[in-house]
């Protein structure tokens, strides 16, 4: 005879004890049931975690195992905690997250060079580094001071050499070096203090350099910030496309709009020849447009010139006609944010 279903009863032992009893909970909506989770977790952490009404879940566990019932799946019940407030930051346009789910693929390298091209063009940019346990941004500007009082007493990001307000976790950390060992609770909370507390002032575009993933820092960017659309950045490597795939569906289901795909890396001039290398297979791009419905924005090269540009935190001297394409084709599917170059 199976022991008696409880709330403490871990939720492996009681698939293992009912067979087929996990699509009782997959009704209720509860999807750990099969995975290593339900080895520790039990019904009362489950439903906790999942904000389920236990004691219905109960009740079917209970009538599955006498009868062999499987309830119609239920609705759950209302999150007694209200979807975050979109709150618009007096002074900000237009905010930009640049994200991909993949790391490595040049988030940060997209964002800084595109903040600088439309900074060429007499735009006001700002930067949050929302990789907070991972920040490069501070590096890739040669920004090393950290956010100031103005003469409003209020907390100001730093700029850099070309006046693009930059805050990055580096900034506030003793040492750059230093390692950020945070949950995400924490991580979200920072994001959203950079965003709130400091005095940006007047900016055109904020851009949002997003960690890798679709977990605390992108929910946290799309859910509780005004968010004019997102820019994602893929490479050609098949990996990486199926995992920016993910991104993309997650800006969908949060109902953000999508301005529009980057894929980086995407081939290799040969200095010597002048022929063109596509080191990481042929363009994805075209995929990635379907599945988004948005246009592809630029097709990026790899360039050791960038390279020793980043590291030394002079990115703001890099100039190439691919880049500033990237920066045209911003401004241009977004006839909303910016129907002028300022710089004509």
């Amino acid at each position: 005879m199976p022991a008696p279903i409880s709330p403490d009863s871990t939720i492996r032992e009681i698939v293992d004890a009912y067979p087929g009893i996990d699509r009782v909970f997959g009704a209720h909506g509860l999807p750990c049931a099969g995975c290593h989770v339900s080895t520790r977790e039990t019904v009362r952490q489950g439903a906790g975690v999942h904000n389920l009404d236990m004691k219905a879940l109960l009740g079917d566990l209970e009538r599955f195992a006498r009868e062999g019932t499987v309830p119609a799946p239920r609705r759950r019940p209302a999150s007694a905690v209200p979807p975050p407030e979109r709150k618009r930051k007096v002074g900000i346009s237009h905010i930009v997250p640049v994200m991909s789910g993949k790391g490595g693929v040049g988030k940060s390298l997209v964002t800084g060079l595109l903040a600088v091209a439309l900074r060429r063009r007499g735009y006001d940019v700002g930067i949050l580094d929302a990789d907070i346990t991972g920040p490069s941004m501070a590096r890739l500007f040669g920004v090393s001071a950290r956010p100031y009082h103005g003469a409003d007493k209020k907390p100001h990001p730093p700029t850099s050499a070309s006046g693009i307000s930059v805050m990055s976790m580096n900034l506030i950390l003793e040492q750059e070096s230093q390692a950020v060992i945070w949950r995400g609770p924490m991580v979200s909370s920072a994001i959203k203090q950079f965003y709130g507390d400091l005095e940006w002032g007047k900016i055109d575009y904020l851009f949002i350099d997003l960690p890798p993933g679709t977990s605390d820092a992108p929910l946290t960017v799309l859910q509780s910030m005004p968010v004019s659309g997102a820019i994602i950045v893929s490479t050609p490597q098949g990996l990486a496309t199926m995992i920016v795939s993910k991104a993309i569906k997650l800006v969908q289901q949060l109902n953000a709009p999508i301005i529009g795909i980057v894929e980086n890396m995407s081939y290799f001039v040969d200095p010597t020849n002048g022929r063109r290398l596509e080191l990481f297979g042929p363009s994805k791009g075209v995929q990635l447009v379907v599945e988004s419905g948005a246009p592809l924005l630029g097709q990026l090269p790899i360039d050791p010139a960038l390279t020793e540009l980043c590291d030394t935190g002079r990115i703001e001297e890099y100039r190439s006609e691919e880049y500033d394409a990237l920066a045209r084709n911003f401004i241009h599917v977004l006839p909303a944010l910016a129907t002028t170059d300022k710089a004509s």
